[in-house]
This record gives structure tokens, sequence and C-alpha cells, in this order.
């Protein structure tokens, strides 16, 4: 057998023929990564709405987050610090209006929805001048909102009547009971893959690591329940940049762990935590007293490793150091990926974060914000993502808008390093954006995950084998740009992008690259269509929603050779063509669910021509 070494940091699974290599004897799972577009729809105590039924958990399960109006409570909100003199006028009048609130509900404490309902419907008078509520909660940033909520919120507890009336209440969830096959069908497969790794003598482990949240305490009760219902074990590894900041940050030669709230709030913008969450502060604290090791030690007993969704720059910061380079956690789980002793999962943000390395001699970027229009009319920026709701207040920098498509040069945690990935990606018509960042950054794949769908990622140590293969599990499918061929002209809102191939490959379907070339195979049970029907396909707002998904499915099942649609807000934008040539092909099959069927048709070198609007 041919010795195979398989390269992780910056040319992490390098995809060409001289740097694939692993050492012999190494045996991988089916598939080593399981990368989700984010939209699983879970069955949980705070989402009964995703059960197939009501009443699935006791009054012991943490059913909403809560918040009090107290008069400290109040104070805090408003910090000078926080709003700076240019929104004073926004902090007075939030504070009136909470202050309006309170003395209504007085010491209760109320749910997230019954307060900012009672914001919204507020309207008081200052100083002579009718203040809507309304208007206030509209005017303020998601920063602004997130710190007033933070700051406003306390623990769940037990009813008084109960024995524990001061323990804290867990978000709880059931598999069994979720209404969405697909969302079962991907959370399983990351523990039947655990499993794999672990074999027959224990139960899989699974570590979660909740670094992209902002909150990164809020999403832990829910996914080591949710793993360990589904037959894993099950620890949360306390990952997060305020972690990583403080081992950086020695004081005394010693990791700065006392500053970690301080460093949540720099960081995540998440404010009293400990009030909310103790216990798992403590063991943030602890963790981060024990240090690198520790972290390590945890590390190296897991047999998979789970990333949420949020934010993918917030997972950078956790696992890179300010200079880029990998910490020592990263650098574990890329030799444990390498050696096959290790599934790598992410959701969302958990798997935007895996683009990086290089590829065939380029670095692969990381896609950090943006959507299509913006993208299409301004091109890519190698700059921080603006924050969310910086338009309001005026706050975004580089001279960005908060909606403009900004990327990572260096790339995020470099385990995948293929192409650039991006996630709620049919859903949220993020087509456009994906094939502007690759032409600005001479990238040649990018793969678009839809939501409640999973993009295996498997490698092999056999003779002659791909670099990587893939596979789509879940609802819906995957989106491939290759980019190769592609002819560019011009710049800015004036740029064209033409003859860009595109794939869609959806449940069942595989890909393999190898010595750089992209190989697809649609599932056995997909047919050509025969639908013998050409219609004129057109769509006026084509990256709204999920319009260029609609668009391009309809012209996978029809004999049409081409869709126009348009991308146009008052009256600039593009126009998009996409069209057929010889080497198109189309299959479709129908999946079966007991409820219900499933029509899917996937195609391959569907082309893509994207021009300013004449």
């Amino acid at each position: 057998m041919r010795s195979l070494r398989l390269y992780l940091s910056i040319t992490l699974l390098a995809c060409s023929a001289q740097a694939a290599s692993v050492a012999d004897g190494v045996t991988y799972p089916d598939y080593s990564m399981v990368l989700v577009g984010g939209g699983l729809k879970t069955c949980g105590s705070m989402t009964p709405q995703h059960c197939i039924e009501p009443g699935v958990f006791s009054d012991r399960a943490k059913a909403a987050e809560l918040f009090e109006l107290s008069t400290n409570h109040l104070a805090n909100v408003g910090s000078v610090e926080f709003w700076g003199a240019e929104r004073v006028i926004e902090q007075q009048q939030t504070l009136a209006l909470l202050e309006f609130i309170r003395s209504r509900v007085a010491s209760e404490r109320i749910t997230e929805r019954e307060l900012t309902r009672l914001w919204r419907a507020a309207e008081i008078e200052m100083d002579g001048i009718w203040v809507s509520g309304r208007v206030n909660y509209a005017a303020l940033t998601e920063r602004e909102l997130n710190f007033v909520f933070d700051q406003l919120q306390v623990m769940v507890t037990a009813d008084k009547a109960n024995k524990s009336p001061n323990a804290r209440l867990k978000e709880y969830a059931d598999l069994t009971k979720s209404k969405d096959a697909f969302s079962i069908e991907v959370y399983r497969k990351v523990v039947e893959l655990a499993a794999q790794v672990a074999g027959s003598q224990r139960k899989p482990r699974i570590l979660v690591v909740t670094a992209s949240g902002r909150d990164p305490f809020a999403a832990v009760d829910f996914y080591t329940n949710l793993f360990s219902e589904a037959g894993a074990e099950v620890n949360w590894l306390p990952l997060n940049a305020a972690y990583q900041h403080a081992q950086q940050k020695k004081i005394d030669g010693k990791a700065s762990c006392d500053n970690l709230p301080q460093y949540l709030a720099q960081t995540h913008g998440a404010y009293q935590r400990s009030r909310v969450y103790p216990d798992l502060m403590q063991q943030l604290q602890r963790f981060c007293q024990q240090g690198t090791e520790g972290a390590l030690e945890q590390i190296r007993r897991a047999d998979a490793i789970f990333f949420n969704g949020g934010d993918q720059s917030l997972t950078l910061q956790a696992l890179r150091l300010e200079d880029g380079a990998a910490s020592e956690e990263l650098k574990q789980i890329e030799r444990m990926l390498a050696s096959g002793q290790i599934i790598v999962a992410g959701t969302s943000a958990g798997t935007a974060v895996m683009s990086g390395g290089s590829f065939v001699g380029r670095r692969t970027p990381m896609i950090t914000n943006g959507d299509s229009y913006n993208a299409m009319q301004f091109g890519a920026f190698d700059l921080p993502a603006p924050q969310p709701g910086c338009d309001k207040d005026q706050s975004c920098s580089n001279g960005l808008a908060e909606n403009h498509l900004t990327f990572a040069s260096q790339g995020g945690l470099g385990l995948f390093n293929w192409g650039v990935l991006d996630t709620h990606f049919s859903e949220r018509g993020r087509q456009g954006r994906l094939i502007r960042l690759l032409n600005d950054t001479q990238t040649r794949f990018g793969f678009g995950v839809d939501e409640a769908t999973a993009l295996l990622v498997g490698f092999s140590s056999e003779e002659n084998a791909p670099e990587v293969k893939m596979e789509v599990l879940g609802a819906a499918g995957v989106f491939v740009v290759d980019s190769q061929q592609a002819q560019n002209s011009g710049e800015g809102s004036v740029s064209a992008i033409k003859q860009v191939s595109t794939h869609y490959l959806t449940r069942g379907d595989s890909m393999e690259i190898k010595a750089g070339v992209l190989r697809t195979r649609f599932a056995a049970w997909k047919f050509a269509p025969n639908n013998m029907q050409a219609p004129m396909l057109t769509s006026g707002e084509l990256f709204e929603r999920d319009n260029y998904k609609q668009l391009a499915h309809l012209a996978c099942l029809t004999q049409s050779r081409q869709a126009d649609g348009k991308a146009v807000k008052v009256g600039q934008g593009h126009q998009i063509r996409l069209y057929k040539d010889h080497s198109s092909y189309a299959r479709q099959g129908v999946y079966r669910l007991p409820d219900r069927e499933i029509q899917y048709c996937s195609y391959r070198n569907l082309m893509v021509d994207i021009q300013p609007l004449q």
C-alpha cells in the first residue's frame, strides 16, 4: 500500500497529489466530518413547536428565558460607558421606557417575548415629547439590544413549591419526539460516526463547543442533553474566545482567568453571565485554570467534537492565537482528524469556520458576512465583518455597510481546505455572494450547504483513492461552484462574471476530488427527467429567499435551456442567466417519508452568467 501522510495546519489535508498522504495502517471512519448548513429543528423544552406532540417535557425543564426589571438591573442598562455620548438619546429613551414597564410588572419575572411585547407597545412622554417603544426598539442595534436583555436576564429556577427552588433549570431535547426526520438523521449520523471511532466496547464520547454563540452558555444544556439522549457520553468543552484571551494574557505568569467576565463582554458582547448561568461560569473558570493541558486531555479522550452556530469569527478567536497561529487545542484536533481518531462536526457558523488552509497552491478564505445583492454591487472585502445593526448607529467601520460581503483571507480553522464553505444557503439566496467571493479571491471551489442538510466529508488510506470524498445527507442539497473556467470583467457594480459552472447535489449524491479534479455521482435512485416541456423561466428577485433554488429546480426538471433572473434594488443591480450546455446533466428522484414524498432534482454543470443590469 502506498504510504500516505495527511498534512494538517496551514496546508491541512491539501488536495495536491504530492501532499495527500497518511501513515500506513490508518483506519478511517466512513466519514470524518459532518458539516451542516444550520436550520436543524429539534424538539426541545424551549422549542415545543418542533415536537410531534405537546407535553413532552415536565415542569422541571426550562421553557423560556426570564427577565426582571429591578432597580439594580436598570441601573446597569444605563451604563454611560457602554452607550457613549453619541447614543445618549437612545439610552435615555430606553431607560424611561423600561422604567415605565417596571411600574406595570414590578418584580415579576417575565419572558423575552412578553418583555419585547410590552416594550414595543409602550408610549411615554419625555420633556413634552411622546416616545414610542416601537420606534425606540427599532432604533437600537443588535449589540445594544443584546446588552439590554443581558442586563435584565435572570437565572431560571424551579418553582418555590419544589424542593430545590434555587436549582437552575436546564433546557432539554428529545430527538425521538422531533417532527423533522432530517434533523434527527443528521444528529444521529454524528453519533453513528463517533461510535465507529470509539469501537463497540463503550459509548462514543462527544465534546460540545459553543464558541460560536454570542452567549457561549445559552446552548450548552441543549446540545449536551441532545447528544446524551442520542446515545453518547457528552461533555461541554468550554473553549471560547474569552478563554483563549485569558490564556494569552498572563498575569504574574498565570492565565488571567479572574478577568473572564470582562473578556466575555469584550469578545462576545455577553454580560452578567455569572448571574444567569452560575454553574457553567464556574465550569469555565475551572477549565481556564486547568489551562491548555486540561483542554488537550479532554480532546484526546473524545471521539467527536461538535461546533455550534452563531458567529464563525468567535470560534476562530477560540482556536487561533492573535497572530493567526493555530492554538495547541486546534493542533490536537488537526492531528486526530488526520489519523482518523475524531469526528469533526459543525452547524451553521460551526461549518463555515472549517474553511481554510490551501488548495492547489492558493489559500482558502473564510466567508464572514454579506448578502448576494451587496456582494455583486460592491465586491468582497478582506476586512472584519461589520457589527449587525451598525447602519443604525453609524458605527460600521472601514466604510462598509452591515450587509457588505467580507471574508478572512487567512481562512478559518483550516480543517476543510478544498473551498469556501457557506451555510443557510438556498434559503437565504447566497449563490451570488459565494460566486463573487470565489471570483474576487481567485478561489476554485465553493460549497453552499442548505438548511437541515449535511455535507459528509471522508478520507481514505487506500492506494489510488481520491484525496477527499463527500456525500449529501438530509433535507435539501449542496450548491457547488467551480470557477476554474469563469471569465470576469469590470469592477464593483459594473463587474460581470460569466461561464461559472455550478452543480447542485441532493441527498444520496456524492463527489470526490482527486488531483485537483472534482467528480460528481448522482444517487442510483435518481433518473433523467422525463418532462418534455420547455417553459420560459424567469424570476424578478433571484436572491430573495429561495427563489434561485426554485428557478434552478424548474430548469433541472424541464427541457428549458435557459432561465433568467434579476437582483435589483432602487433601479440598480444585476441580471443573471442560468443555462445548459453540452456538459449539463440532470437527475430527479422521489424520496418517501411516512407522511409525504419529496421530489429532488440534482444537476451538474448548470452554467451561470452575472452581469450589470442593462
